[in-house]
């Protein structure tokens, strides 16, 4: 088990895939605290050795247009919320090097992805404004086709 520790402790441990930020916006929960139900906390984190975990900003399908976008910037501005909240113990990364020196200096490394193409509302103006916000990855698709991309859970057009 010590061997375990010590490995744990030399390398980076990525959760690839957080849903917790739909808590933080509809809950007001804050992740400083140990919670019994979610995803993810900072503690629990913490004693899982995930120190850049994925958190992925989820917008159901059936949200088109404007609104998806801004349920989108809704979900932002939760995970800023975090960031603001704890900025001794999680800072947020665009980068591979900002990863690496984030949790060198001992805190949590959040990146940010979107989970579905629908929320840029067929439009790259939104893309790169959400590139701006620090969002750094998404998924083409989200259970259901869009206008530019078939999903495995849709009927292919």
């Amino acid at each position: 088990m010590a061997r375990a520790r010590n490995l744990a402790a030399e390398v980076i441990g990525i959760d690839s895939h957080i849903d917790t930020l739909q808590r933080v916006l509809v809950k007001g929960e804050d992740l400083g605290k140990r919670w019994e139900a979610g995803h993810v906390d900072i503690p629990r984190l913490r004693e899982g050795g995930i120190n850049a975990p994925f958190f992925a900003m989820w917008v159901p399908v059936f949200y088109r247009g404007a609104e998806a976008v801004r349920r989108t910037l809704d979900l932002r501005d939760a995970m800023q919320s975090v960031l603001d909240a704890h900025p001794h113990q999680i800072e947020l990364a665009t980068t591979a090097a900002d990863i690496e020196r984030i949790v060198r200096s001992g805190k949590i490394s959040a990146f940010l992805t979107i989970e579905g193409g629908h929320q840029i509302d067929d439009d790259l103006r939104v893309l790169r404004m959400y590139y701006q916000l620090g969002i750094r990855s998404m998924t083409l698709t989200h259970s259901r086709n869009n206008n530019w991309a078939d999903s495995s859970s849709d009927t292919p057009a």
